[in-house]
């Protein structure tokens, strides 16, 4: 067969599981889903939804989780890295999970994160969460555990200039038979993205 052949009824499961992946738990306690973080004491581990937003001005800025119009909880962790990418993340939808701290305001709840997962958009598509390389002039972006896609359509370009950069990606996953696919790679149509951490400085 040649051309391109659309996967049918496997786009949204793949991303999401890849979506599931996109930082490493860590062992030991498990965590539970809540809806608001009112009356949790503090070191039960949960998971809460919400959108991502910053407080304060550059350089000092707080990542902030907003659960709903009435409640925020400001976001801290023992992963410097993981709050840059929270903070890079800004405006898109995550669960969080992590550990509740000590009150200090009772009108901002405080969680240190250990994980989060990327919400699906409001279309409906899980993005996926990776860094950004070219490969023989081929645009991949490979995440966390390994899964490779190979990006194609208009946002191709601007994601080649992020090249080394934590990125997300929301598309739709084709099958192709092209000779130029990169190795084990899933061929990936960008639909949107976003730069959640710059590339390391050479």
């Amino acid at each position: 067969m040649t051309g391109v052949h659309r996967v049918v009824g496997v786009v949204a499961t793949t991303l999401a599981l890849v979506a599931l992946s996109a930082t490493p738990g860590c062992g030991g306690k498990r965590a539970r889903q809540v809806s608001s973080l009112e009356g949790v004491d503090a070191g039960q581990r949960v998971r809460v939804e919400g959108t991502l937003s910053l407080r304060g001005s550059t350089p000092i800025t707080t990542s902030v989780l907003e659960i709903d119009s009435t409640e925020s909880v400001a976001l801290d962790s023992k992963k410097p890295g993981l709050l840059v990418q929270l903070k890079g993340l800004t405006g898109m939808r995550c669960a969080i999970e992590g550990d509740v701290l000590a009150f200090v305001d009772r009108n901002l709840p405080r969680l240190s994160a250990t994980r989060y997962e990327l919400l699906p958009l409001p279309d409906g598509r899980v993005p996926i969460i990776g860094v950004a390389s070219l490969e023989d002039g081929e645009c991949v972006v490979t995440t966390d555990d390994g899964k490779r896609f190979w990006i194609h359509g208009g946002l191709v370009g601007v994601l080649n200039e992020y090249a080394g950069a934590r990125v997300w990606v929301a598309g739709d996953v084709f099958d192709t038979d092209a000779k130029t696919r990169p190795k084990k790679s899933t061929p990936l149509t960008a639909t949107g993205y976003g730069v959640v951490d710059e590339a390391p400085a050479r």
